[in-house]
């Protein structure tokens, strides 16, 4: 895997420092006396706290469309459960489960256990209105992911409910969530305690598909950088020492970032401490870049979708079966900052059954079926030729 090195401040990760032993002495000819004094009086010590590190991953849109649905009903066959997306994950989730904190985006709301998924009806703005089956959060759960992003332009789909439904839903698979909330309380943006690094992630969304909340709390939507740029230093404040925005945004399909979305992103990192900027919602891979000294994926593409080959219309595109693993590699600086190095891994939606493959990986398989490697290679290319670093 490539890597690259940001820097807002941010140098390339300084060694871990060196533990120091005291006083320790090698019995030099075998004498009893030196023998004694190494079982009595030698003790390793430890002079300078080791420097932290961490992982942290993004990975693009979670979208259980009907396509999806009907793989993990196959699977849930076998389990006897409704739905079950381990098989559909299980290729991603050996990297996923590797890292220090793996966030997804949840873009459509999650239904109660046993609620009926898919269509829940025409947005006043155009397009559908969508819920995820409750089975989700468990395949997500699953796959290794800790926290989702949930404020998307499909949020308030289902209103309020759907709201609450998708934070409880996830909640209770020990994936936390920002972005969206039940209460005001709860949507103060909190710090978690990562390997002992206090990280901040939040979450936005630029669009909604319906009229967004009477209570502008519930969903993080926002159209300029200065909201955002209050709640990072709000956080800084608090002691956050590494932060991370997800940002869903509403045009879909370019090949990379809309005018709009790229001026806000530009004026967000000029005003604010950020480390890295995750960007969803365009449906499609585009370029990685650095911009203002902070790591920007335009867009993550999808991690499950529907869309694709044989989809009809404009989500027909092969490029909507693709998508990224974002990484970012922490690493603390003697003066306390941290720096990040980062890279990005192509991966990849079967186009029979929706399984997320990870293209490397699975291409590397002697035994890969011919439609697979085949699937997996136009994938692989297509993202290189927009992140051509791509692992």
């Amino acid at each position: 895997m490539t890597g690259r090195a940001a820097s807002i401040g941010r140098r390339i990760a300084m060694p871990i420092a060196v533990t120091a032993l005291i006083g320790f002495g090698a019995s030099v000819g075998g004498s009893a006396a030196a023998d004694e004094r190494a079982t009595t009086s030698e003790r390793a010590v430890r002079v300078d706290t080791p420097l932290r590190s961490l992982t942290v991953i993004a990975g693009g849109d979670v979208l259980p469309e009907s396509r999806v649905r009907a793989a993990a009903a196959r699977a849930g066959l076998a389990a006897g459960v409704r739905f079950d997306f381990g098989p559909m994950f299980a290729p991603v989730g050996d990297i996923v489960r590797r890292v220090d904190l793996a966030i997804c985006n949840m873009e459509i709301p999650v239904g109660r256990p046993g609620q009926a998924a898919g269509f829940a009806g025409r947005s006043p703005f155009g397009g559908n209105l969508l819920l995820a089956p409750h089975e989700i959060a468990a395949g997500l759960a699953g796959a290794g992911f800790d926290r989702c992003s949930t404020a998307s332009n499909h949020s308030f789909d289902l209103g309020v409910d759907g709201i609450a439904w998708t934070i409880q839903g996830l909640n209770e698979q020990g994936i936390s969530t920002t972005g969206s909330a039940r209460s005001r309380e709860e949507s103060v943006d909190r710090i978690l305690l990562v390997d002992g690094v206090r990280v901040a992630h939040l979450a936005v969304t630029t669009s909604s598909n319906t009229v967004p909340p009477n209570d502008p709390w519930r969903l993080n939507h926002v159209r300029s950088p200065e909201p955002i740029a209050r709640r990072v230093a709000t956080v800084r404040a608090a002691g956050a020492e590494v932060v991370v925005v997800s940002i869903h945004v509403g045009k879909e399909l370019l090949p990379g970032p809309d005018p709009t979305d790229r001026t806000l992103v530009q004026r967000l990192t000029a005003m604010a401490d950020v480390d890295a900027v995750f960007v969803h919602g365009p449906h499609v891979v585009q370029p990685f870049e650095i911009v203002n000294d902070t790591p920007v994926w335009w867009s993550l593409g999808n991690f499950v979708s529907e869309m694709g080959p044989p989809s009809v219309g404009r989500y027909a595109d092969a490029r909507t079966a693709d998508g990224l693993l974002a990484f970012v590699d922490f690493s603390e600086r003697g003066d306390g900052g941290f720096d990040a190095v980062t890279r990005s891994i192509a991966i990849c939606n079967d186009l029979a059954d929706r399984t997320v493959r990870v293209a490397s990986v699975s291409l590397a398989d002697p035994d890969l079926p011919a439609r697979v490697r085949t699937e997996l290679t136009g994938c692989r290319e297509r993202t290189r030729l927009v992140v051509p670093d791509v692992s």
